[in-house]
């Protein structure tokens, strides 16, 4: 335990910490298992003490995860067109048209949004390449989630470090916890608001179909 405290330590102290930060954060997008948050809060932990520098911490995490998100985007525009193919499954081209209104309607909101859920921004970058959704206006909202979960992570991992000065790994999970907990409840609050929306069209379907069946019958005669 000692020697991994001790290997942790020397990692965050080390002015390579923020090419790692860099660097993962850049690889979350492509590879969602790469824990970025993680790596971005326990660093953070540590800053709380003075080393790193949590300012250098959020402008490697940020820098880094634009340019991995950049890099799904236009990942997704070169499939773009191998999953245009396959709309001929109608699954496949309902949830085209799905997301492809979502995006016409608050893409910006999306992308922002998906910075904060683990796998989502991966589907977000994705899908905005694939459904050519503008370069410059994909760069300007997902320079602006990249800053705003960036200041968020460091901010977390900061306050875990602040409160458990003295004991870091306790930092690190509280930091992670707190994270989880927003995460967890952001994500259920998405869930119901999709839901009633969801509910909210089936209704408005039913009362349209309803409404065309009795209809007055017009006299062609």
């Amino acid at each position: 335990m000692d020697l991994a405290l001790d290997i942790l330590r020397t990692t965050v102290e080390s002015p390579w910490v923020y090419l790692l930060v860099f660097v993962i954060a850049g690889l979350d997008s492509l590879v969602p298992i790469v824990p970025s948050e993680t790596v971005l809060i326990a660093a953070a932990a540590y800053a709380a003490a003075g080393t790193p520098n949590p300012v250098g911490l959020m402008l490697a995490a940020a820098v880094g995860a634009l340019i991995g998100d950049f890099a799904a985007h236009l990942v997704g525009r070169g499939g773009g067109s191998l999953v245009h193919r396959s709309t001929r499954s109608p699954r496949v081209s309902r949830m085209l048209g799905h997301t492809e209104e979502i995006f016409a309607r608050r893409g910006g909101a999306v992308l922002i949004a998906g910075r904060f859920v683990p796998g989502g921004r991966t589907a977000t970058t994705l899908s905005s390449g694939i459904l050519k959704y503008p370069r410059a206006r994909f760069l300007v909202f997902d320079a602006a989630g990249c800053v705003a979960w960036a200041i968020y992570s460091t901010g977390v991992g900061l306050l875990g470090g602040a409160l458990f000065e003295d004991q870091p790994l306790l930092g690190v999970g509280l930091g992670i916890g707190i994270a989880l907990v927003i995460t967890g409840v952001a994500e259920l609050t998405r869930r119901l608001l999709a839901r009633r929306e969801a509910r909210a069209d089936r209704d408005a379907t039913a009362h349209r179909d309803s409404a065309d069946w009795t209809g007055p019958a017009v006299d062609v005669t």
